[in-house]
């Protein structure tokens, strides 16, 4: 891989740079004509500009042929009210985006208004034009030819207080390559994003961190096709935009390609809306991901995959999160919104010591494969059992049969459960014993007390470099089980450990072995 491609598959409709194509939209009233000017320019060298008095007014461009639009794609807008004091509130269509068949047969989406942008500002506004409702409808529009913003002035204003800029139609953020000397970054996106020739305004740079809004693909080109890449971003945050008239999931970051892998360390992402909340997505079971001491705050659905590790993440106020084979050690799972359970989990044996945290009305974890899994670690709070309430742990595998036994151990709480299979769930609340210190190449084996029922047991024990002998074992029982433990090595004399009762909390065995002088060693 090399250096990174930060591209986009945004298509221009028009950058405003002259005037050419674009008409007045006046519902009577005061104001001058409009201009190309430099004044309000945010993209390229001009923007058009125009006075506006007492009335609704703005401009359009008609772009000669209607336009037909990919199922996700947005049209994003730059436009600007000068006067905020002046500008009518957000309900009755201060700022609006607006688009349609011609100036007299449009849409319009109140996306701003004096109330909700009282400091006034040139603003990037993303709306879905076949699929978010529009407040206005001027005319009988019958396809999007025309596209522009119009403001509603309350008073009389003073010189050219409205411009809109470029507008363009797409998705988002396709970015590929990179490498370990030259990842892909937030801060390498929104500096192309950012760039006077390009202000996209999908990923903005803004004090803490970036902005988001609309796609943020990292392993695809703009045509979709997956390719290797490499991403990794520290200490910093990202923000998910309020997009109001947008696809509810218009903003996602997503990492695809089996070769692609990610790296997000200290980054806190949080949705500041609830349309538009932000979701994060593995797309390919093989792609290599580590998300490490992250924080997720009201963002939508979490889809990670196979190959990704997460270390000591938090969860907050979030909607659910897909395991799909992935690692989940450590960390905090907080209060669900809109969703059944916290957390879906195909293998429970890979989340570990993760503080699960509800409000008594959703789940924390939600089992859908059947099977024996160890559970270590795991702690609940705030979960009210009953018909009504909203249990730690829910079993409701597909097709609705088979079983499922948890073996709680390392400290982790005992869940209470709703079952909804036809099949059974057991819970054992199973401890932790460690046998240390043993040699290389050591056989264990575990039975029950007095009989050859063999309970756990390895082959060999050794260290991830031989000759360290200092290895240990782990298993898991229940509390009160009796158990014989056999220990045999070629080298060592053999040691039984017998009728040895499982304790109420885990614990440690040290093991030392003594040289078995009759072992002839060649």
């Amino acid at each position: 891989m090399a250096a990174p491609i930060y591209d986009t598959d945004l298509v221009d409709i028009n950058l405003a740079e002259a005037t050419t194509g674009w008409n007045d939209v006046n519902q009577a009233g005061g104001g001058g004509a409009l201009s190309a000017e430099v004044d309000y320019a945010i993209q390229g060298s001009f923007a058009i500009t125009r006075a506006i008095s007492n009335t609704r007014r703005g401009v359009m461009y008609d772009t000669g042929s209607a336009i037909t639009f990919g199922s996700d794609e947005h049209v994003f807008t730059w436009t600007v009210s000068a006067t905020p004091g002046l500008t009518d509130i957000k309900s009755s269509g201060g700022i609006q985006i607006i688009m349609g068949s011609g100036i007299s047969n449009y849409y319009g989406w109140y996306v701003n208004g004096s109330d909700t942008l009282p400091g006034g500002g040139m603003n990037n506004y993303a709306v879905y034009p076949t699929g978010s409702t529009s407040n206005l409808t001027i005319g009988s529009p019958t396809n999007f030819q025309f596209f522009g913003s119009q403001v509603l002035i309350t008073a009389t204003a003073k010189g050219e207080n409205f411009a809109c800029d470029a507008i363009r139609r797409g998705t988002g953020f396709y970015i590929t390559e990179g490498d370990v000397t030259t990842p892909i970054t937030f801060s390498g996106s929104a500096a192309i994003n950012d760039n006077n020739n390009n202000r996209y305004g999908i990923i903005t740079n803004v004090p803490g961190g970036y902005s988001l809004k609309g796609r943020y693909v990292v392993g695809q080109d703009p045509n979709q096709n997956p390719t290797a890449s490499y991403f990794s971003d520290s200490n910093t945050a990202v923000t998910f935009e309020d997009t109001e008239f947008s696809l509810s999931d218009f903003t996602q970051i997503i990492f695809d390609d089996s070769g692609t892998i990610f790296d997000l360390d200290s980054v806190n992402f949080t949705a500041i809306g609830t349309n538009n909340k932000g979701i994060i997505k593995v797309n390919n079971s093989l792609t290599s991901g580590s998300i490490t001491s992250c924080n997720f705050n009201n963002i939508g659905n979490t889809f990670l995959n196979a190959n990704v590790d997460t270390t000591e993440v938090t969860w907050r106020s979030c909607d659910t999160i897909y395991q799909s084979g992935s690692t989940i050690n450590g960390g905090n799972i907080v209060t669900t919104i809109g969703a059944t359970s916290s957390l879906v989990s195909d293998d429970p044996s890979l989340i570990s010591n993760v503080n699960f945290v509800g409000d008594g009305t959703k789940h924390g974890i939600e089992v859908v494969v059947t099977g024996s899994y160890n559970f270590a670690g795991n702690t609940f709070s705030g979960f009210i059992s009953g018909s009504n309430g909203g249990e730690e742990l829910l079993f409701n595998p597909p097709g609705g049969t088979g079983d499922l036994t948890i073996n709680v151990t390392s400290g982790g709480n005992t869940p209470s459960f709703r079952n909804l299979s036809s099949g059974t769930v057991t819970i054992n609340n199973n401890i932790n014993v460690t046998l240390t210190g043993m040699k290389d190449f050591t056989e264990v084996r575990v039975y029950s007390a007095g009989t050859t029922t063999e309970l756990a047991g390895i082959e060999n024990v050794v260290s991830a470099s031989v000759g360290a002998n200092d290895n240990d074992f782990s298993f898991s029982q229940g509390e009160g089980v009796n158990i014989d433990i056999v220990i045999i090595s070629l080298l060592f004399e053999n040691q039984r450990i017998e009728n040895f009762t499982i304790p109420s909390s885990d614990s440690e065995i040290p093991i030392q072995q003594s040289t078995d002088r009759n072992y002839l060693n060649p």
